[in-house]
């Protein structure tokens, strides 16, 4: 028998169906940019932004500060706290090419070598200006590499003077951008070098740089390979590092798809074994040389060309764990998910167990059969690779978690153990905490479910954490239909933006109207209002909604702004002037009123259908649906309370015998511009087929030809 998937799950599960890769980025937020926050929930979850979980793992274990977003000085009247993007980060300032230019030169110990040089200093000045994209071959070709040549030449003793400044001259004209004349041009600047001179050798250098930047590297390699036996210990050892350069560059040389993408199928694996060689025979040589870190870095892009993933997660690792600060680590695991991050990876990686760990827990994401990527067999052969280091609990978590992604809900509850206390900087703790009671929620045992999210809520200290636990708190009384208890005088739910979407979605009329009297502060009464009153409107209780509006006297001062236009009580104001030209309409409380009175009333009906039309009112859902985590889930409806259905009343209209001819020409009107210009209908309500809106038009332009709509209306789409 196949057991039932609780809804819960199958609703949660939709709302998490968009982040299945591991980058997972909103529309203009670029993860690890300073503006662009932590999105996911902060615990280990399979579907956050992976880069989010290493980020937090990382963090934690470093005391790195994490960017995630502040919480609001009252989160009570703010609706701002949520786990998802957020607008507003996208408002910074950058340079108009995205290009951060050095602006003063003369800190550099450049600008001493430059004068130690006799050279004229006003052409530097300008290079780190040039618009060019320093990316693949030319990353090298900048300030700090013409410091770096420089500094070799002043320390090189069996250089003239004359022959130093040739070739600094000749430096300043690479660096000022490569073409096909750049080497004619350094060979007129250069002349009476000695053939086996080290100024002759230092021509052969520059070169070779010339050469590899024209992307001649088969050249290059020769030029580079004679240097290679030099005694002068700096051209020795750069041009060991630049082998390495050329052979890397030149197995990617064939590696742009069809629209110019990277492609690491298309990588020379030749080349790429070569490069190899050369940075092994670099680290062996220099491995605390001047080029060691750039080494290290680019055996990483090595062994990803070559798919070598045992040596790139073991590169990995030992990166990871060694930066220094956030910057750093938020580059490292950037670099790390652009190079691993768009494939599941399954096998253990026996001496890395945090990559280990993070590609097991995204695998948990399931396929198109709502299975994990991840084994059981897969995850039983990574445990020895966690033991050995130590950090078995992380492979508990990643046992934990599949169980409840392959729903053995009561494996996960007894595996772990209800906290009696949650140490603070330990997500491992918290996400295992999670898990228990996410199998709670999955087995509908909303009882202790709840029992379970209050005490977690005591337990943490952290401010994040406590505003997730709300969000699962909120959903746990939903699903169980204790939607009151959301907003007793005592509840634990003080974020408003839940108490907001419970209170457009799930509250009762009564509800709503003790929070507009007993909310606690304006911002909420203003929200249980607006709700209030338009549902009063689409639910058709007219005499409730004159009763209702005299509530506003219990909100001294009624939210406003762009944070809650959404719920702008003014719009109850509407005065009529706003309907179609040709058409009165008078207030809207006369509108109510007289529906209040004749609930049938033609023109009554078509101006409440213009209230909403001009207006736009309706239980706004879009303000406060993302990063609700589950909650979204729990008070999601087929058809959500407070959306207007303006064809409904054009219907009424069209079909009363007793409608005034200017009120049903006017209707019969409104009804086919339900389905202007795009044939769907934006009244709300059900759509109508074709032949109905042919009929509605046949019929206002044969039985109203003399009136203005009949005039004005031309198709009907």
């Amino acid at each position: 028998m196949t057991k039932k998937i609780p809804t819960y799950l199958l609703l949660a599960g939709a709302l998490i169906s968009t982040q299945t890769y591991a980058s997972f980025d909103e529309a203009s937020c670029s993860w690890g940019e300073d503006y662009c926050l932590l999105l996911g929930v902060p615990y280990l979850s399979e579907n956050n932004d992976s880069r989010d979980n290493l980020l937090r793992l990382i963090s934690e274990s470093k005391s790195f500060a994490l960017p995630v977003q502040p919480l609001p000085k009252d989160i009570s009247r703010s609706r701002d706290y949520y786990f998802a993007w957020h607008p507003q980060w996208n408002n910074y300032e950058s340079s108009p090419d995205g290009i951060i230019y050095e602006s003063n030169n003369a800190e550099l110990p450049l600008a001493q070598q430059i004068s130690a040089l006799g050279l004229d200093p006003a052409p530097f000045n300008a290079i780190g200006q040039y618009n060019v994209e320093l990316t693949n071959r030319f990353v090298s070709n900048n300030l700090d590499s013409i410091s770096n040549f420089y500094g070799a030449l002043l320390a090189t003793k069996d250089l003239s003077d004359d022959q130093r400044q040739q070739l600094a001259n000749a430096r300043l004209i690479i660096a000022q951008g490569v073409n096909s004349g750049t080497p004619a041009e350094i060979d007129t600047l250069i002349h009476d070098f000695p053939a086996d001179s080290t100024a002759s050798l230092f021509h052969t250098y520059l070169s070779g740089a010339t050469q590899f930047y024209l992307g001649n590297y088969a050249l290059a390699n020769q030029l580079f390979t004679t240097l290679k036996a030099s005694a002068h210990p700096w051209l020795n050892e750069t041009a060991t590092y630049m082998l390495m350069r050329t052979a890397l560059n030149q197995s990617s040389e064939k590696s742009s798809g069809e629209y110019g993408e990277f492609e690491v199928d298309k990588i020379d694996r030749t080349a790429a074994a070569e490069a190899l060689t050369w940075a092994q025979t670099y680290l062996q040589l220099w491995p605390d040389g001047q080029y060691a870190d750039s080494v290290n870095n680019m055996t990483r892009r090595i062994y990803w060309y070559l798919q070598d993933w045992q040596q790139l997660a073991k590169k990995y690792e030992i990166a990871l764990q060694q930066v220094s600060d956030s910057k750093a680590l938020i580059s490292q695991i950037q670099e790390y998910d652009n190079k691993t991050g768009y494939e599941y990876k399954v096998s253990p990686f026996p001496e890395a167990p945090l990559v280990t760990f993070i590609e097991a827990l995204r695998a948990l994401r399931t396929n198109a059969n709502d299975e994990p990527h991840l084994t059981q067999q897969a995850l039983d052969s990574a445990k020895a690779v966690f033991d050995n280091a130590g950090k078995l609990p992380l492979w508990n978590y990643l046992q934990h978690n599949l169980w409840l992604v392959q729903k053995n809900y009561a494996a996960v509850i007894n595996a772990i153990p209800p906290a009696k206390t949650l140490p603070a900087g330990n997500i491992l703790a918290f996400s295992e905490q999670v898990l228990y009671g996410e199998a709670l929620m999955a087995q509908e045992n909303w009882s202790a479910a709840r029992q379970h999210w209050q005490n977690l809520l005591k337990l943490s200290k952290e401010a994040e954490q406590q505003q997730y636990i709300q969000a699962k708190l909120a959903a746990t009384m939903v699903y169980n239909n204790d939607i009151a208890a959301i907003f007793a005088p005592d509840s634990a739910i003080t974020n408003l933006r839940f108490r907001s979407h419970v209170l457009k979605t799930r509250a009762s009329m009564d509800l709503l109207r003790q929070q507009v009297i007993h909310g606690p502060n304006s911002e909420e009464r203003t929200i249980a209002l607006h709700t209030l009153l338009i549902r009063d409107l689409t639910e058709s209780r007219y005499a409730d909604w004159l009763a209702d509006k005299k509530l506003i006297s219990h909100i001294m001062q009624p939210a406003i702004g762009e944070d809650f236009n959404d719920v702008d009580l003014s719009v109850f104001d509407w005065a009529g002037q706003s309907a179609e030209n040709g058409y009165f309409c008078p207030t809207l409380e006369n509108i109510v009123t007289t529906l209040s009175q004749k609930p049938a009333d033609g023109r009554a009906l078509n101006c409440l259908g213009d209230f909403f039309r001009t207006t736009d009112s309706h239980v706004d859902l879009w303000k406060d649906e993302n990063g609700n985590d589950v909650l979204s889930a729990a008070v999601g409806q087929k058809y959500p309370l407070g959306q207007p259905n303006r064809q409904s009343y054009y219907q009424q209209i069209i079909t009363n015998p007793k409608t005034e001819v200017e009120d049903k020409s006017y209707a019969l009107y409104r009804a086919v511009m339900c389905y202007s210009p795009s044939g769907h209908n934006d009244c709300g309500g059900e759509e109508v087929d074709k032949l109905m809106r042919k009929g509605w038009f046949t019929q206002l332009k044969t039985q109203y030809p003399g009136t203005i709509w009949a005039g004005k209306l031309k198709y009907y789409w």
